[in-house]
Order: C-alpha cells, then sequence, then structure tokens
C-alpha cells in the first residue's frame, strides 16, 4: 500500500513556518528509508512565499501569491499497511511541524 508522509509547519501569514528537523538527520532517514525499501519518492518544497494558489469558484480561476499552506516536504512510501507508515512518521527527526500520513486513492490492489 503506497502511503504519502506530509510535513506540516505552524500555519501562518505567508503561509508558516515550515517543519524542521536538521538536514544531516533527515539525510540519514532518506537512507534508512532507502534501505528498507520503502522510500518511492521524497521531496522538499520550496517556501509558500515562492508558490501560487489557484482557487476555483465555478468557471472561474482565481491566481493568489504567495501560495496559501504549510507544507514543507513530502515523502511517498510503499508499505505492509498504515501501522507501518505510521511508524515510519513517528521516526522523522522534526523538531518542529507535524506529519500527515495518508494512504494514496485508488491503491486497493496493491
Amino acid at each position: 500500500m503506497r502511503f504519502v508522509l506530509m510535513a506540516l509547519g505552524e500555519e501562518g501569514e505567508g503561509g508558516g513556518a515550515p517543519a524542521t528537523a536538521p538536514r544531516a538527520e533527515l539525510e540519514r532517514y532518506d537512507a534508512e528509508l532507502v534501505r528498507a525499501g520503502v522510500l518511492l519518492a521524497a521531496e522538499a518544497l520550496r517556501p509558500a512565499e515562492e508558490g501560487a494558489c489557484v482557487r476555483f469558484e465555478g468557471e472561474q480561476r482565481i491566481l493568489s501569491r504567495p501560495a496559501v499552506g504549510a507544507l514543507s516536504r513530502f515523502w511517498m512510501l510503499e508499505t505492509a499497511g498504515e501501522e507501518e507508515a505510521v511508524e515510519w512518521a513517528r521516526r522523522l527527526p522534526l523538531t518542529s511541524g507535524t506529519v500527515e500520513v495518508r494512504r494514496v486513492t485508488g491503491d486497493e490492489g496493491r
């Protein structure tokens, strides 16, 4: 089953503060995911201040800058189930923020 772990910072003006962790510890964590054979993808995202949002209101598409939200990094894992994905989330070396764990839709047959 595939799960996405999303590191969320604290929301606030301009998108809020990103989730934080020492770079070397994140690199070790990523290497551990690779060794375990569960990592499908992982990326850090630029700050929300550098992004944009497109809001949908019927036929209208409304662009706003900066982006809204505090998503700063994500990992896509393939695990035996939610319990394993949550365990990997607990092991993240974050010093602030929150990690949301969500299963990928349409993944029931995997």
